[in-house]
């Protein structure tokens, strides 16, 4: 059984034929544990509503997202939520930081969320990590845009997730500075082996992956291995 198993995932808006939108339409693909795979595809492809679907912030039409042995879209809403805040790790083109909170507060919300609090050796060696060790107290107001999507990225990783779902990650970075944000995307998944979606209309950032999927019209046109995830580990 392969990590994440999508099997006829369909997404259907509006309720008879004249209102109807297929935004997904019967999408299958499996994903194994450790890989990094970029979905790409044209506005309006149906990019962002697999992503939803596949973090279960959307209910499918149809099909099954199965991560790690458990249907997502099975769960009822409480029990998908927690599951969704420990397994799944979501990182925005808006960096939805809360602006009265700073760094190190903004990392710790999702562990927060279940009456815990991040040790501070994990704090420091994430901080380290992300390169945001001198801006531990300072305020999103205070950030560059780099430095907000590391603090994004840092919530994200604050519960060590198995699976990362970034949508356009870099869309509101300059391209030297969201090169710099996949690099330590890419570094960071191989270091924790997480397995990681994104959704990019950047080829240079699809080419970072390790497989390359293109959906068109709500389907899969395309899925295309670039290089061996495990082969690099």
């Amino acid at each position: 059984m392969s990590y994440l198993e999508v099997k006829g995932l369909t997404k259907v808006y509006g309720g008879n034929d004249e209102t109807k939108v297929v935004a997904l339409d019967h999408v299958s693909f499996n994903v194994e544990k450790g890989e990094f795979v970029a979905i790409v595809g044209a506005s309006g492809s149906g990019k962002s509503t697999l992503l939803s679907l596949l973090g279960g912030v959307d209910s499918a039409t149809f099909g099954s997202v199965v991560l790690d042995g458990e249907d997502v879209h099975s769960m009822k809403a409480k029990q998908r939520a927690e599951f969704r805040r420990r397994k799944i790790g979501f990182i925005f083109q808006e960096y939805n930081l809360i602006p009265v909170l700073n760094v190190e507060e903004n990392i710790e919300i999702p562990v927060r969320l279940d009456g815990v609090r991040m040790k501070e050796e994990n704090m420091t060696k994430l901080l380290i990590m992300l390169g945001l060790e001198e801006r531990r107290y300072h305020m999103p107001e205070e950030l560059s845009g780099g430095q907000k999507q590391r603090v994004a990225i840092g919530r994200a990783y604050a519960h060590h997730p198995a699976l990362i779902l970034a949508d356009e990650p870099t869309g509101n970075l300059d391209k030297a500075t969201g090169m710099e944000i996949m690099t330590l995307l890419r570094n960071s998944a191989r270091k924790f082996s997480q397995t990681m979606i994104l959704v990019t209309h950047d080829e240079s950032i699809a080419a970072m992956a390790d497989r390359i999927i293109t959906i068109s019209d709500g389907k899969i046109v395309s899925d295309e291995v670039i290089r061996n995830a495990v082969s690099e580990e």
